[in-house]
């Protein structure tokens, strides 16, 4: 739970969202509105912002979360290995990963007020506080010498009470929690929620049907006709889907052999039948030819990726040499497996390539992400909602060492582009932006794009009030899960 150096997945990210507010919630305009902060605002070129704490919040430990639990949290996120790379542009060299002093860019104004400056516009950094980097933290919770274990202490709805690795988290109700429903009356409404793993799929689904659980995510597409059919014809339900889903690809390590040869991965791509993919692996899904959904900036149905064509492979294989063996790497999900021999199988029989599945733990799959050891796995990601999100997982300074550009993909032409979105918050111009980083993606196959990821989140009869939201007094209805949770 140390969220500045944390490996925080889909997992983390739905447990830590009951735990932890964000200072910004993303609205149905995809526009950026307070949460847990009063007010915000920045200046013309978006490199200082005003950051205005909500009066009367306190975290799990009866402390006040003011202006400076706010400025403590923010420091402590650019120190981290992680998140430091989302603040690593602070005004006057200020981010600690680059030996700078925070303190000198993110400043206490007042009890409740704290600015934020940069070296260059950051439009997007709003849009970073509705994630990851916009849990607020306890600073009991920073304190902690044993932090890297410790429960966490935030100022959401329920409280983490008890953690048994690989079999529960378990959340109490904060009896002193600031937000209401409609009527004025005190949320939350449960006692409490436990959390418990279950990496396989099919073991996720049966529990739900016995009645062991009530609320479930799944994002594997052999479950859709279940779920959609068979669940809500006994009077069950799903909560609605984002638009800006995320999207599902083989991701290359585009910084070592095979991988770092553009035309490898082009060949592959030929030589890869996503129908079949499609049709075994993930029916009902969508094919997907770029990072970005239908719905979402910079969607293009046809950005010029590489379709289906053996022949064109195996001629592009013939001429370049194919390599001794392609290292596929998956976790020990048994749906991950199957995905992994059916490429394993389609790339053999279709361009005669060898293919080592190489299985490990799903803990083990963004640490490998990170440090850069892989060839290729199964990925998930870029339902951001905004291209100017996607700088860290891009941009070629974040491509080396412990590297959030997972692919490690290094081009001067997505760098500029990212930059652009980071000085504009108009929708038309983000959307124009996206449509040409998608087109220099399809041009240089720095990933193998498969299909939208559609997430499911079932929950039984008697559960009420899963995938809406109330602030200011107004209930409004919110997307699945998407990338940005």
């Amino acid at each position: 739970w140390d969220i500045p150096g944390a490996n925080c997945a889909a997992s983390c990210i739905s447990v830590m969202n009951q735990v932890a507010d964000n200072l910004l919630i993303v609205d149905e305009n995809n526009e950026l509105q307070p949460f847990l902060l009063e007010s915000f605002s920045t200046n013309d070129d978006f490199t200082e912002w005003t950051l205005v704490m909500r009066e009367g919040v306190t975290f799990h430990d009866g402390t006040p979360a003011d202006g400076a639990a706010l400025r403590r949290n923010l420091i402590e996120m650019a120190s981290g290995l992680l998140q430091g790379q989302v603040l690593l542009d602070l005004a006057g060299g200020a981010s600690p990963l680059l030996g700078g002093d925070p303190t000198t860019a993110i400043l206490l104004v007042d009890d409740n007020t704290v600015t934020v400056s940069f070296d260059v516009p950051f439009a997007t950094f709003g849009y970073n506080l509705a994630g990851r980097t916009g849990w607020l933290i306890a600073p009991s919770f920073w304190d902690d010498p044993d932090r890297a274990s410790a429960l966490m202490v935030a100022t959401g709805p329920f409280k983490m009470v008890e953690q048994v690795r690989d079999e529960v988290t378990r959340l109490e109700a904060n009896e002193n929690y600031w937000r209401t429903n409609e009527a004025g009356e005190p949320l939350p409404y449960l006692d409490g929620i436990d959390f418990r793993p279950n990496p396989d799929v099919s073991a996720r689904r049966a529990t739900m049907e016995s009645g062991d659980a009530d609320v479930n995510a799944d994002s594997f597409g052999e479950n859709e006709e279940f779920w959609t059919g068979e669940w809500l014809d006994d009077g069950n339900s799903l909560s609605p889907a984002a638009e800006d889903q995320e999207t599902t690809y083989l991701m290359f390590n585009n910084s070592k052999p095979p991988f770092d040869n553009p035309d490898v991965r082009r060949a592959l791509a030929l030589c890869t039948d996503r129908d079949e993919y499609l049709t075994f692996r993930s029916p009902f899904n969508e094919l997907a030819n770029g990072p970005f959904a239908p719905g979402a900036l910079g969607f293009m149905e046809d950005p010029g990726f590489p379709g289906f064509d053996a022949d064109a492979g195996n001629a592009l294989f013939d001429e370049i040499g194919r390599p001794e063996v392609i290292n596929y790497g998956t976790t020990n999900v048994p749906s991950n497996l199957l995905t992994a021999e059916l490429f394993a199988d389609m790339w053999n029989r279709n361009c005669d390539l060898n293919v080592n599945i190489d299985q490990f733990d799903q803990s083990e799959l963004i640490t490998r992400a990170l440090t850069g050891d892989f060839e290729t796995f199964l990925w998930r990601n870029h339902g951001q909602g905004n291209p100017g999100l996607e700088y860290v997982w891009w941009h070629s300074r974040h491509a080396e060492g412990l590297a959030l550009n997972f692919g490690r993909i290094t081009d001067s032409d997505i760098d500029a582009l990212l930059q652009q979105t980071w000085a504009t918050t108009d929708q038309g111009e983000l959307d124009e932006l996206g449509q040409q980083i998608n087109q220099v993606f399809a041009e240089n196959v720095y990933n193998l794009w498969l299909n939208t990821t559609e997430w499911y989140n079932p929950y039984r009869d008697g559960a009420h009030g899963i995938g809406v939201i109330t602030i200011n007094g107004e209930t409004r209805t919110v997307g699945q899960p998407a990338g940005r949770m």
